[in-house]
């Protein structure tokens, strides 16, 4: 505890600066670069910079990004859509790498029949089941399947219409002959599935191994989300992933509150492998939590304080406090 108020005091001028001089900014506004014809090319952008305890410790923004979102209709049952998005370290100047990272970018087909894609973007897993404990800002999210498994490179997606609720999804990974073991290229493929009814969001995914791809595991997922009121949302995940014999176990519950002037959020999860016949652990069981809150000057700004514990976090003990502005 004497730690974490240490630490608190130390970054809390730069925290208290850093809103001055956000607060003392004019309100900033989505752009929208084309619009005309049934085009519209749009730039978004999202401004972080915290500090974390984490590492060698220090102030970043490396979470930033900026891109561009474009449409056109071509007809009324038919639009077709495209994105890019790259990353930077808002924190830091640098003259030979402005961007880091390419993060989505894809084309694609949309219409009546559902949506076809192409490119690097989140998996299917992710998006329909552990998406919903992504919550935090920095560290504390916790999965055997995120938004790269399988995924964010040479991939093409399928999701069906919504049919009363119900959505399907599809994806396949292609994987060059130079990234694989058996030196052939080889494909690893991924389903998943939602179902919305009232207030209650089921969700169900699985990604199949391709031990020729350099993939021996097999991950099934499952989620559900229950808005409880209007401000107050419950979920559950629960995963397993089978990985060359060996079997691992995570579930996870989490929350979300807002408050009206922002959001009070929080997750706890549990992570174990398999049990032998004797019902001996082969592996300890690994225990986490994460808890933040946030507050919103605008739509658009706000601040935010995280903390997260546990042996599936690295480093195990973890402060974070910055801000974020999107447009």
């Amino acid at each position: 505890m004497k730690h974490a108020a240490a630490l608190i005091k130390t970054i809390f001028p730069l925290v208290a600066i850093a809103l001055a001089i956000i607060l003392g900014a004019g309100p900033a506004k989505a752009v929208t670069l084309y619009d005309d014809n049934d085009t519209k090319i749009d730039l978004y952008s999202r401004l972080y910079v915290f500090y974390a305890n984490d590492g060698e410790g220090g102030i970043s923004g490396n979470d930033s990004r900026v891109g561009l979102r474009a449409s056109t209709r071509v007809h009324d049952n038919l639009s077709v859509f495209a994105r890019a998005e790259f990353r930077y370290d808002a924190s830091q100047r640098d003259r030979q790498n402005v961007f880091n990272d390419r993060r989505n970018t894809y084309v694609g087909l949309k219409g009546g029949w559902g949506q076809l894609m192409t490119g690097n973007f989140d998996s299917v897993y992710y998006q329909s089941v552990s998406h919903l404990l992504d919550l935090y800002e920095h560290e504390g999210f916790v999965a055997l399947g995120n938004g790269s498994t399988a995924s964010r490179a040479d991939s093409v997606a399928y999701s069906s219409p919504n049919l009363h609720g119900f959505q399907l999804h599809g994806q396949v990974r292609h994987y060059v002959e130079d990234d694989t073991v058996s030196g052939d290229e080889e494909f690893v493929f991924q389903a998943a599935g939602t179902y919305t009814i009232h207030a209650l969001t089921l969700g169900l995914g699985a990604v199949i191994e391709n031990e020729d791809a350099g993939r021996n595991e097999t991950l099934f997922g499952f989620s559900a989300e229950y808005k409880i009121t209007e401000d107050l949302s419950a979920m559950l995940m629960l995963e397993h992933l089978k990985d060359a014999g060996e079997e691992d176990y995570h579930a996870a519950i989490g929350a979300v509150y807002n408050y009206g002037k922002g959001d009070l959020y929080a997750s706890v999860g549990q992570d174990w492998g398999e049990i032998d016949e004797d019902g001996d652990v082969e592996r300890e069981s690994e225990i986490y939590f994460s808890v933040g809150a946030n507050y919103k000057f605008s739509k658009p700004m706000r601040v935010f304080a995280e903390y997260c514990n546990g042996d599936r976090i690295d480093p195990d003990d973890v402060i974070t406090v910055g801000f974020r502005y999107d447009f």
